[in-house]
């Protein structure tokens, strides 16, 4: 065994104490960890946020009464408007036929249904009653002074004052509807609000003796389609119609005479190949039926063609010419007087057509705009 000397074992302990030296890394790592101060902890107080919280509190309530005024400021007393207004009840859904009148500062409410005439004790009325789909409608009929109406929106709402005082909401859902808040449909003979509107006082109602030349060519016909209670296309009574092709565009309120898609014939073979119909919507107009009226571009067409009719009659004319034993479905057609339409884009080189009979005819409700191109004359009157 080797003897080590005093140097040797002094050179021994020196490399051993180096091996345990830290390195300079080692070093800054211990003096960061003993020496880097702790972060501050601030202690929760309530008070603290009370300046907070106020804040939060006043904007809420300024948010609330702001969105209260808003609501209000949508609702419109309309009563002034409503006087002279009539309301009939035009839905089968109750046992009631509501006629409400709006006279000054009086409001009518009558149940002009007479069923209840017919029955007798023995009429199970629970049974009598399944057949409706509203069985309590919400109106009392009577007289009732001092009346408001209020609009907000599409949403018009009675209110009476007093003993016997009620509200009751209806909500416009057509230019001349209204379905109230238990169901009940009525419908108006004027309009709720003013729209804008489209004249024609150009186009004869009723046709005249027109001249013949080398541009205009003889048409019989024989269809109602056009049919405004004189039967004014009808050869059988004006002989036969004058057509001209001196034309260089159509107009609104002419019409005219054309080639039938052939859609509509593959369909029913007897839909003659030459039709007539009336130029309703434009190139570059839209055509849109709301409530029985027909409106370009948002604009009420206010003619005599521009709503429903039969032989010439509107609804309200028709019901008041026309017997009840006369009619064999009232409901169907009052919903025909106040059919809907989606719009309709009139493209370039095309036009609306309607019939004026609109529920006897062909038009663009069933094969959509006509091209121009298909027109082989206008109508200009009958031959002498």
């Amino acid at each position: 065994m080797k003897r080590l000397s005093d140097e040797d074992m002094e050179q021994g302990f020196e490399n051993l104490k180096n091996a345990f030296q830290p390195t300079p890394v080692q070093k800054e790592k211990a003096r960061r960890l003993l020496f880097q101060q702790q972060p501050f902890k601030r202690k929760f107080h309530m008070k603290s946020l009370l300046p907070s919280i106020v804040s939060l509190i006043v904007l809420f309530s300024v948010g609330i009464g702001l969105y209260i005024n808003i609501g209000e400021s949508g609702t419109t007393n309309v009563t002034t408007s409503w006087d002279g207004m009539l309301l009939e009840q035009t839905s089968q859904t109750s046992p009631t036929r509501y006629v409400l009148s709006f006279n000054g500062t009086s409001l009518t409410i009558e149940d002009n249904f007479l069923g209840s005439s017919f029955m007798s004790g023995k009429v199970d009325k629970e049974a009598y009653l399944r057949s409706y789909k509203i069985k309590e409608p919400l109106l009392t009929p009577g007289t009732y002074e001092n009346y408001t109406i209020e609009q907000n929106g599409d949403t018009f709402t009675i209110k009476v004052n007093g003993t016997q005082g009620f509200t009751y909401s209806l909500e416009k859902f057509g230019p001349r509807r209204l379905r109230g808040e238990d169901g009940v449909e009525f419908s108006t003979r004027t309009y709720l609000d003013n729209p804008e509107v489209i004249t024609d006082d150009i186009t004869p109602e009723r046709l005249e003796i027109a001249p013949q030349n080398e541009h205009t060519f003889l048409i019989e016909w024989g269809s109602d389609s056009m049919d405004r209670g004189n039967h004014d296309f009808e050869s059988h009574e004006h002989g036969h119609l004058v057509a001209s092709t001196d034309f260089n565009e159509v107009k609104r309120g002419q019409a005219v005479y054309y080639h039938m898609p052939s859609s509509v014939i593959a369909k029913n073979p007897a839909v003659p190949e030459m039709y007539i119909g009336r130029v309703v919507g434009l190139p570059g107009e839209t055509v849109e039926i709301k409530g029985g009226q027909v409106f370009i571009d948002g604009k009420m067409l206010d003619t005599f063609y521009g709503k429903a009719t039969t032989r010439g009659f509107g609804e309200e004319e028709y019901f008041e010419v026309t017997p009840s034993s006369a009619i064999a479905d009232e409901q169907a057609t009052r919903a025909y007087f106040n059919m809907d339409m989606p719009a309709e884009n009139v493209e370039v080189n095309t036009v609306f057509i309607l019939v004026d009979q609109w529920w006897r005819g062909y038009d663009s409700r069933e094969y959509g705009p006509l091209p121009i191109g298909e027109i082989e004359g206008v109508i200009t009157g009958t031959a002498e």
